[in-house]
């Protein structure tokens, strides 16, 4: 009776905890929370449904057909003879690309935020008309081909290799960052390059990590960059090879086609995303801890 009393005691100070004390609380954490649910359930549904369905096969026994869970589509997959390569040079432009970018926008950043450097003001318009306006998708792959990146893996590094957004999130970051410091290390002697290594770098672990993964992001998803510019398949990055994939499943999904692909045809579809998504979605939570403070402190002046 004593241990029952307790654990009706503690079920209703969690509750509490939870849910408040006033009616008027109660009432209105109940809705959120509900709300929240209903957000979240509509999140996280299409996922699941690409999850199950990558893992679904169909099994054909005689006259009658049944769907059982199979890996089948997943060795379709990663049976592809390209998509290994695709796998390494993904995560190698991955890696070379944000450091390119993050080394170009911090150092660009950094420049830019400094009111005594001559012609900052034009050099600002100029990286704002890039954010606003482009020459248009033929000059630019004119541009490309005059540079000899065509056919290139320094394609996918050059392109995108700064952006104009990113270089303002974090000119601002810098601008936040007191005066004071910058003044007492040059007392002490420390030059531009040691202020920068050594005093704002530190101190933006947050800004970075948040122009990081979107860079990153935008790398892993890149699918343009090699339709344009790419002829050698070797070459390719995977967002490339599961379309060329995803369209030969789509094919054979009609009349005709390999029997085993043409009842995979919809979980390789599935797979196909699942494997796109996984990695990436995989580097999230490392870098979630800095991207709020990252984007928060990187907007806090104009």
């Amino acid at each position: 009776m004593v241990i029952s009393n307790s654990k009706n005691g503690w079920f209703k100070q969690t509750l509490r905890r939870i849910f408040g004390k006033q009616p008027k609380t109660i009432i209105f954490n109940i809705v959120l929370y509900f709300l929240f649910l209903l957000f979240l359930v509509s999140m996280l549904s299409p996922f699941l449904y690409v999850l199950v369905v990558s893992f679904q096969q169909k099994i054909v026994e005689g006259a009658t057909s049944h769907i059982a869970f199979g890996l089948g589509a997943y060795e379709y997959v990663f049976g592809n003879i390209y998509i290994v390569r695709a796998f390494f040079n993904t995560i190698g432009v991955v890696i070379i690309g944000t450091l390119v970018a993050l080394a170009i926008t911090m150092t660009g950043a950094y420049a830019l935020s400094k009111t005594w450097l001559r012609g900052r003001k034009a050099l600002l318009i100029f990286v704002l008309i890039t954010m606003l306006f482009s020459g248009g998708l033929i000059p630019y792959y004119l541009l490309i081909k005059s540079l000899g990146l065509r056919d290139s893996y320094l394609v996918y590094i050059c392109v995108g290799a700064v952006s104009a957004f990113n270089v303002f999130i974090v000119k601002n970051f810098y601008q936040g960052i007191p005066l004071d410091m910058e003044e007492s290390a040059k007392i002490d002697g420390a030059n531009e390059f040691q202020i920068f290594y050594m005093i704002y770098l530190p101190l933006s672990k947050a800004i970075i990590a948040t122009v990081a993964l979107w860079v990153a992001v935008a790398k892993w998803n890149d699918y343009m960059t090699g339709l344009l510019y790419i002829d050698d398949k070797n070459k390719l990055l995977i967002q490339n090879v599961l379309r060329s994939m995803l369209v030969t499943a789509s094919s054979t999904s009609g009349v005709g086609g390999d029997s085993n692909t043409l009842s995979l045809s919809e979980s390789i579809k599935m797979a196909a995303v699942v494997v796109a998504l996984v990695p990436i979605i995989c580097v999230y939570p490392f870098v979630q801890k800095y991207f709020t403070k990252g984007v928060m402190l990187g907007a806090l002046k104009g």
